[in-house]
């Protein structure tokens, strides 16, 4: 429970951040972006957008869980897992109040659509392998200082949750590279009305 309780007040707290930071962009940032999310739906509308390439699109779901998991084999991952926490909260914040900010309530329905149905398995499966790692730091660092001569946590155990995000990744990516851009396109026309 304390390592879950780190990482979500690191993600929760990078996600507050990035929420204030957006609410105090002004002037030509924010009409660039509202240029930019338009020139965007437009051409989703018009069926100019083509899908998105395989390799970009496993990378955007794997990146963050891969690097958590990699934090854990380390006992640097006791320092370097909560800024990870935290600057992920910060990004997806910070693009989904970007969004909301350009289109109002539409910015919701497309920040939805954009981080929302990948992000409902890959945000989960984060924090699995986060948690499962910061154990891994710890133990790590107590063996370091000499406090405990207990093995690391890579059982069995450790090996079923790592398979199970794979397989939960695997999802991630069929929707990040099927589903969600059919949905943009199919729902870009009613975000530019609303």
């Amino acid at each position: 429970m304390p390592a879950l309780a780190v990482c979500s007040i690191c993600f929760f707290a990078g996600g507050l951040l990035g929420c204030l930071l957006m609410a105090r962009v002004a002037g030509g940032a924010g009409e660039g972006l509202e240029a930019y999310v338009q020139s965007f739906l437009r051409a989703a509308e018009s069926g100019a957008l083509s899908a998105p390439d395989l390799l970009p699109s496993m990378w955007e779901c794997i990146r963050w869980p891969l690097l958590a998991l990699l934090l854990g084999f380390t006992a640097l991952g006791l320092l370097g897992l909560p800024v990870l926490f935290a600057v992920r909260g910060f990004l997806l914040a910070f693009s989904i109040a970007s969004f909301v900010r350009v289109l109002g309530s539409a910015g919701c329905l497309l920040a939805f659509l954009l981080f929302g149905v990948t992000g409902a398995i890959s945000v989960p499966v984060f924090f699995m392998l986060g948690v499962q790692s910061v154990l891994s730091a710890r133990r790590l660092a107590s063996r370091f200082l000499g406090e405990s001569r207990q093995p690391a946590l890579y059982g069995k155990a450790w090996f079923q949750r790592c398979g199970l995000c794979a397989a939960a990744l695997v999802v991630c990516v069929v929707l990040e590279y099927l589903v969600v851009p059919m949905l943009v396109s199919g729902l870009a026309g009613a975000l530019i009305a609303i």
